[in-house]
């Protein structure tokens, strides 16, 4: 299953509506994947604290 929580204003809720419905499925033992895709202010670390174990070297590239 896929959820996406999205808004195009700023301000909404986004954030902590994906982080606590994240947080809630994981505590019925389901595997999460929580993404933030903000390109200005990805901020879902400051609610979660995540504890980092893998290391991925990532190439950008400019056209």
């Amino acid at each position: 299953m896929i959820i996406t929580v999205a808004s195009g204003k700023g301000g909404t809720g986004k954030t902590t509506v994906a982080v606590n419905l994240a947080y809630t499925l994981s505590q019925t033992g389901k595997r999460i994947r929580l993404l933030d895709c903000d390109v200005e202010e990805p901020n879902d670390h400051l609610f979660i604290k995540p504890d980092f174990t893998q290391k991925f070297q990532v190439t950008a590239f400019s056209m």
